[in-house]
């Protein structure tokens, strides 16, 4: 696979019905996403089955355990139970197959990943920040950018927990105070736009509510879209690629 080659893929977790006001918007902006949804949440009430089959006539549908609980907190086989009965559960209401997989909190450790290999889902994303390399590590998926604007300490944790050392380097300037995620979109983008790599944007339709950043959201749409060299798929359809480049 050309190295050069641009991706931009996003996902959207916990099914919450503003959901589909992103769906809207990234048909507006002919984007494609993955909406990551539990059977129940407990934090947040999850969309209808009207509004889920709606959205899933037009973008991919992930599982995000039954109950959006954190897989870190329960024994081998409630892990289990989570990770495969989310997976039946959509495969019977939706009628198509279910592929992706989302760590609530992004939480995990190996016996999830075999977990989640096991359930017959092609991966598990995570919510690890700034990963724009093509390169992909056995059975997850990172993301570049959610749609929040995170303090600098955060986005520098991340780097380090992750040993994504470069972007501390490259970026030092803009790691003072509060970063505002449309402006490290820009930044990164820029980078990508030269190199090749993978842009992947991810978020909560509830929090994007919860501090009104639709403005926001909406102008890195219009910064992604639209443009011919770029490659927009969902989260399996890239990984299906990168994973046999």
């Amino acid at each position: 696979m050309d190295k050069k080659q641009i991706i931009i893929t996003t996902s959207w977790d916990d099914g919450y019905a503003l959901d589909i006001r992103i769906a809207e918007l990234l048909d507006k902006y002919n984007m494609k996403g993955t909406f990551y949804v539990p059977i129940r949440n407990n934090e947040n009430p999850v969309m209808n089955a009207t509004l889920l089959n709606d959205i899933a006539n037009k973008y991919e549908i992930g599982g995000h355990t039954v109950n959006h609980i954190y897989l870190n907190t329960l024994g081998k086989s409630e892990a289990n139970y989570e990770i495969s009965e989310c997976k039946n559960i959509l495969q019977n209401q939706l009628g198509k197959q279910i592929d992706a997989f989302c760590y609530p909190g992004g939480k995990y450790s190996q016996r999830d990943i075999n977990l989640v290999k096991e359930a017959g889902f092609l991966f598990g994303r995570t919510t690890r920040l700034l990963h724009t390399s093509l390169d992909l590590h056995p059975y997850l998926m990172d993301t570049s950018i959610q749609a929040y604007n995170h303090s600098s300490s955060v986005l520098t944790a991340h780097c380090l927990k992750n040993t994504f050392l470069f972007p501390i380097v490259q970026n030092y300037f803009f790691y003072k105070g509060n970063k505002n995620f449309a402006k490290l979109t820009e930044i990164l983008m820029s980078r990508i736009m030269t190199t090749g790599g993978l842009f992947h944007l991810w978020g909560h339709s509830w929090e994007i509510e919860k501090y009104g950043l639709w403005k926001e959201f909406e102008m890195v749409l219009e910064m992604l879209a639209f443009q011919q060299e770029i490659a927009y798929l969902t989260n399996t359809e890239c990984w299906k690629i990168l994973s046999n480049k």
